[in-house]
């Protein structure tokens, strides 16, 4: 690649004129009257020769040690500078590396892109016919070129993109007519082309031309760079990068191009592979869409022995190749203002109110705190009454006598609020708000986990002491029971991102350890060295009793096999779920999240997808059959192809997170 197809030099022209000067004798004697008398004249002219001769020798002094320092000090110094004014290199931008997902799918690549590109230091002072030719030539209004005029140092070689991408037919007609516009040129650089870019953005992001904000903190890019600007393209800029060529030209002292000295070709960043299952993002994309309509959604998908991100999709997408070479306002705006959000990742940055996916957290709790044993069986009859106060339960009437494996697999809210928040009446004090807060926080709530795509948040605990810090009134401060109770049916102030839910139902599936979760598995150069391996890591491990989480897991398996989530045992895999329905505004009773999350095999937990619909209703109506479809694709193009062919164990090993 030949960014210099169409390169224009100013040509520099100089004039003055000189200026005669006086010698220093014909100054001091022009002056002297012939009629002076002996004694001023002997005494006058011999005191003026000595400070003459001494006004002279200082200055031959310092001119030859000014010439001492220029050649001889310095010489290495005005040798490189006078190199440097005659040798003109410039970048040829290199492609980044590739990004493949976990079964070697390419899910971007590099495609060319004619833009044009502005050398400042061989525009003309003059350069208002250029503007208005190149504002008709490409289309687009003369304050873009006159801005991006602006915008670069006047003293710099460096070229500056003025326009991201050009129509192919204009850029013939700018070749042709290529002396019309000195300081201007036509550049070919590898721009990113997405695979089905609204499936994708969210994971992987979008990259395009660095900005003022961006140069300042990295100084070793150049005026024309592209850089990765969210995803994993950003977080991964370092090693997807490559290293940019150079090609270099002879010139005059005017500018003019002498000799063409060659190139030094570009290197290529390294590739990515993810963890990421393309097959897997595309269906629970399409599903969600199928099922909920423009609902706005988030699923993800996650190993729960090593912390892998199978899928992420944040619903809506958005077309990431528009930002590429360039977005244009209007785009931008469109995207930045629909209330949709397309923009925002909401299965790491979105908060909502987890409603009944908390409760296999509560019971792990309850059970290790020895708060109730797994037999003591509860009676919900719909309705808690304390005080003046009721507490209902989804279902009116109740469910009747409920142990630890039924509340879960029947998601009763009066199960949880009594070993949440206490029962005088049947004697158990409940785990009370400090307790919940801790398990809360053990299971991953509260706190980032450390995912590799930027914008995670970390969600809200509510708490006494964090409701005093948040909030100012001291009525408002004021903790209730009523808020314990809340907060142990998934409702209150806490909110949670779908990733964090994901994360905790998987901590239950493995047997208690909890993982940072991780969308890449390796870094590779184009050599095919390995240049980075991530492996699994542990987060935190051994806080509940074994034989707690397995009664646990016992009450989500119970779910698919009698409880809330029956349609999933035609699954040709066994699995095991929890149901959640979350309202939101409580000025709206009907307006609830719709969560399901789900793991399979049930023996040997190997996936876990977590499905959220934004006020989709109930769970198990509009959340519940996207994991199941979910789980049977996978089941049948992974799973069951894995188990005929003889599935290989997971290679990393955990490491401990310090």
């Amino acid at each position: 690649m030949n960014p210099f197809s169409s390169y224009n030099s100013k040509k520099y022209k100089a004039e003055g004129r000189g200026r005669p000067s006086m010698d220093w004798e014909e100054g001091a004697f022009d002056n002297g009257e012939d009629n002076a008398d002996d004694y001023y004249e002997g005494h006058s002219n011999s005191h003026r020769y000595w400070i003459i001769s001494l006004f002279t020798v200082t200055v031959f002094f310092f001119l030859f040690a000014r010439i001492f320092f220029l050649q001889v000090i310095k010489t290495s110094y005005y040798k490189v500078l006078a190199e440097g004014n005659h040798i003109r290199s410039q970048a040829i931008l290199a492609p980044r590396g590739i990004i493949y997902d976990s079964q070697d799918e390419a899910l971007v690549q590099n495609i060319p892109n004619f833009e044009l590109d502005l050398s400042k230091i061989d525009l003309p002072k003059d350069y208002t016919t250029e503007v208005q030719n190149l504002s008709s030539l490409f289309k687009v209004d003369p304050s873009v070129i006159e801005n991006a005029i602006k915008a670069v140092p006047t003293n710099t070689y460096q070229e500056y993109t003025v326009i991201p991408s050009l129509d192919k037919n204009a850029v013939v007609v700018f070749e042709s007519k290529i002396n019309d516009f000195p300081g201007f040129s036509v550049e070919n650089d590898p721009v990113r082309q997405y695979v089905d870019p609204d499936i994708f953005a969210h994971p992987i992001g979008y990259t395009g031309k660095i900005n003022a904000d961006e140069l300042l903190k990295n100084p070793d890019y150049l005026l024309n760079d592209y850089i990765g600007k969210s995803g994993l393209e950003s977080s991964y800029e370092k090693y997807l990068r490559g290293t940019n060529g150079q090609h270099q030209t002879e010139v005059d002292a005017s500018g003019n191009m002498q000799a063409d000295l060659g190139d030094v070709q570009p290197q290529p960043g390294n590739n990515l592979y993810l963890n990421i299952d393309a097959g897997l993002q595309r269906f629970l994309y399409q599903d969600i869409i199928a099922k909920n309509g423009n609902k706005k959604a988030a699923a993800v998908a996650v190993d729960p022995r090593t912390g892998q991100i199978l899928a992420l999709v944040s619903v809506p997408g958005f077309n990431s190749n528009l930002f590429s070479a360039g977005i244009s306002q209007q785009d931008y705006s469109k995207l930045a203002n629909d209330p949709a959000q397309p923009l925002f990742n909401r299965v790491i940055s979105g908060i909502y109110p987890p409603g009944s996916t908390i409760k296999p957290v509560v019971a792990s709790a309850a059970l290790q705190e020895n708060v109730i044993s797994p037999t003591a069986k509860i009676d919900d009859n719909g309705d808690l009454v304390v005080g003046a106060f009721h507490f209902h339960g989804w279902k009116a009437g109740g469910l009747g006598m409920m142990d630890m494996r039924t509340a879960i697999a029947m998601s009763s809210d009066i199960y949880f609020y009594t070993v949440g928040g206490g029962q005088t009446k049947l004697g158990i004090a409940g785990l009370g708000i400090t307790k919940i807060a801790k398990y809360y926080a053990l299971f991953g709530m509260g706190q980032k986990l450390g995912i590799d795509v930027p914008g995670e948040s970390a969600g809200l605990i509510g708490s006494p002491e964090e409701r005093a810090q948040r909030l100012s009134d001291p009525a408002a401060q004021k903790w209730y029971l009523g808020d314990t109770y809340h907060e142990s049916i998934g409702q209150g102030d806490m909110e949670v991102t779908p990733l964090q839910d994901a994360m905790w139902i998987a901590t239950v599936a493995n047997g208690g350890t909890l993982y940072q979760p991780y969308v890449v598995d390796k870094v590779v150069g184009q050599n095919g060295n390995v240049i980075l391996q991530n492996k699994p890591t542990v987060i935190r491990s051994g806080f509940i009793d074994p034989k707690n989480i397995a009664v646990v897991q016992e009450g989500m398996r119970q779910t698919v096999t009698s409880g809330t989530a029956t349609a999933l045992k035609s699954l040709p895999v066994t699995s095991a779920g929890k149901t959640g329905t979350a309202q939101f505004d409580s000025a709206v009773p009907g307006s609830t999240h719709a969560w399901f999350v789900a793991y399979a095999p049930y023996e040997n937990p190997q996936i876990v997808i977590d499905v959220l619909i934004e006020a989709g209703g109930e769970g198990n109506a509009a959340a519940e059959p996207v994991v199941k479809d979910a789980l049977n694709w996978w089941a049948q193009n992974r799973y069951l192809k894995n188990t005929k062919a003889g599935e290989t164990p997971v290679e990393n090993s955990p490491v401990k997170n310090n």
